[in-house]
């Protein structure tokens, strides 16, 4: 009982969950073709449909299973030998978080009986909610469980709280009042219900991180490198699930022994139970050091961090340029042809593939917040189609992910935004964000819509052509790093008009302010593709101010190309060989002259086009 001074009788969920999983949802499969062979590994499904975030929106959660057959009119299962699967991000933000658990805990019991089956994966906020991370947590969810709180349990947690100076400067109702306003009626229920020893807990706890159906896998965030070294059994019991399970029944058991206080936050938890335990003479000392041992072992594992799939977003990010290699190499290991994920809206709110189908995203920003839709991804053999619940009727399929580099209004495309560029009108001509000569900063409108370009005409040294080519090039091979840029006559002047990217700054700002920027995408791997690029254009020297980094989403993008393609047909010898991986040198090899000559020839001559041919021809020799 969160708060309180009862010891709470330390409990491990065995390493495997597989006789849990089982009792709670297998199926019979006297009557179906599906086979599992595993809780989390299954095939010969006829028919999956996949859902990903729910985020407590429950009106439209039954939409979608309306619409797809799941459901009937009173909202029990009428989906037959379907397999359903979640991709988890079923609770906070939205306010029915509980009625969307009690939906599918529901179906989960009904589907067997038809040959169905109902496959939940965690999500972030699921872990989130089992280790008491509860910032997405709406009023009410906490309402839901305000008439099943004890008011005992309630003061004491108060006077824990009191008793450790949490309302220090407060006395008598001013202290009570501050405390009623930090923890709402409820929100003592709601941490006991989604404890390890909760009802919705112990349903939670015992979902797996990944599942394998027909050979697709699916997960909430995505595949993040560090699985290439773990089996689906492996990761599903005894390594970053079990590594959840330990870290919630130590935190709970420390909670209960007053070592923790209950709204403690992640990354101070060890730190502050060290600090208590250091004085704690009860007789359980040896059981609580354990705890704490447990809590510290597990406070830095990847399942609470970008490093796991439940929050990586590399997947649905990332360059595909390398990301292509982490995916291809997980996918191997895990046993999968393709994987299915959710957590990062798609920018369109439609489903979306990437990486050449390896990878789906479904997540459609269904919660009203997101100004999404319902939607779901229907597998029945080699045929993917959508379901949207606005349009049920709509012959829809995955759409391959378009190039966007850099946000802009509208969701633009950057074929769109090339056409944008071409013709909107320019309504402001001011001195540039950076100070390079022969450039103007334009601010362009076309409709409702308005972007900043940087207009590149007489640059210090090289030739404004050549940042349409680095654009151009960039296009070709799917770097993404370069903005769009094209070339337009201004004012009787010819220039290259670059987008502008507004929410990013640039690489030396973030070293010299120590600007924090988002982690999905490894630096380090982007840094190696820039370094790729570079090379192959013939750029020696990357300055830190050329690198813009994105405040929103981390990704790296380029700027200022004015001397790249040189003649010299060598790589630099100064300059350390860049990383080729798989996909990156798949695409070089794909280069040929004609390529070459159809994307660059306006602004390149024969000579550069054919040292960029041989400074490829250099890069793969470094392999």
């Amino acid at each position: 009982m969160a708060g309180s001074r009862r010891r709470m009788r330390l409990r491990r969920v065995p390493g495997s969950l597989v006789g849990l999983w089982l009792c709670l949802c297998a199926p019979s499969f006297a009557a179906a073709a599906a086979q599992c062979d595993q809780p989390w590994s299954c095939s010969g499904v006829a028919r999956i449909v996949a859902i990903g975030d729910v985020h407590g929106a429950l009106a439209e959660y039954e939409s979608i299973l309306r619409a797809t057959g799941l459901i009937d009119d009173g909202g029990h299962w009428a989906g037959g030998q379907t397999y359903l699967v979640s991709t988890g991000d079923l609770i906070d933000r939205g306010p029915e978080s509980l009625g969307v658990i009690q939906l599918l805990r529901r179906l989960e019991a009904e589907a067997p009986a038809a040959g169905g089956r109902v496959l939940v994966t965690l999500g972030n906020h699921e872990a989130m909610n089992l280790t008491g991370e509860l910032d997405y947590v709406v009023a009410a969810d906490y309402a839901a469980m305000a008439a099943s709180e004890d008011p005992a349990t309630r003061e004491a947690a108060f006077r824990s709280l009191d008793a450790h100076g949490a309302f220090a400067d407060l006395t008598g109702e001013a202290a009570h009042a501050a405390f009623d306003r930090r923890f709402p009626r409820g929100w003592f229920a709601r941490q006991r219900a989604f404890s390890a020893e909760g009802e919705v807990g112990r349903w939670l706890i015992a979902r797996p991180l990944m599942v394998r159906v027909n050979g697709v896998l699916f997960t909430h965030g995505g595949l993040p490198p560090g699985l290439a070294t773990q089996t689906l059994a492996a990761l599903n019991t005894t390594s970053l699930h079990q590594d959840l399970v330990d870290y919630t029944t130590a935190w709970h058991a420390l909670i209960a022994a007053g070592l923790l206080d209950p709204d403690t936050l992640f990354e101070a938890r060890v730190a502050l139970a060290q600090q208590r335990l250091a004085t704690y003479t009860g007789e359980d000392r040896a059981a609580l050091e354990r705890a704490f041992a447990t809590l510290q072992r597990t406070d830095t594992s990847p399942v609470h961090s970008v490093a796991g799939p439940l929050w990586y977003r590399g997947s649905a990010m990332c360059n595909s340029a390398f990301e292509t290699d982490t995916v291809a190499s997980v996918l191997g290991r895990l046993g999968g042809d393709s994987v299915v994920i959710g957590h990062t809206v798609t920018t369109t709110k439609r489903i979306t593939t990437r990486m050449d189908g390896r990878v789906t995203m479904i997540d459609t920003g269904m919660l009203p917040a997101y100004h999404g839709q319902p939607s779901a991804l229907v597998i029945e053999g080699d045929a993917r189609r959508v379901i949207y619940a606005r349009a049920p009727g709509e012959q829809a399929s995955p759409e391959p992910e378009a190039r966007r580099v850099g946000d802009r209004p509208g969701n633009l495309t950057d074929d769109q935004l090339e056409d944008f560029l071409r013709d909107a009108d320019i309504v402001a001509n001011e001195s540039p964000p950076i100070a390079r000569a022969g450039t103007r900063w334009l601010t362009l409108r076309r409709g409702d819509a308005t972007v900043h370009a940087l207009f590149i005409t007489a640059p210090e040294r090289g030739r404004w052509q050549n940042e349409v080519a680095a654009y151009r090039l960039d296009r070709l091979l799917g770097i993404d790093m370069v903005p769009v840029t094209i070339e337009r006559t201004i004012d009787g002047q010819a220039g290259a008009l670059q987008f502008w990217i507004e929410k990013a700054v640039s690489a030396a700002v973030v070293e010299r302010d120590k600007v924090r920027v988002p982690p999905w995408c490894s630096l380090q791997s982007q840094y190696g593709l820039m370094r790729a690029f570079d090379a192959l254009a013939g750029n020696t020297v990357r300055r830190a101010e050329d690198v813009l980094l994105g405040t929103n989403d981390g990704l790296a993008r380029l700027i200022d190309h004015a001397v790249l393609f040189p003649t010299a047909r060598r790589l630099d010898p100064r300059v350390a060989p860049p990383p080729v991986g798989d996909e990156l040198a798949r695409r070089l090899r794909a280069l040929d002259a004609a390529k070459l000559a159809s994307a660059l020839a306006p602004w390149l001559d024969r000579a550069q086009q054919k040292a960029i041919l041989s400074r490829r021809d250099a890069l793969l020799g470094t392999r």
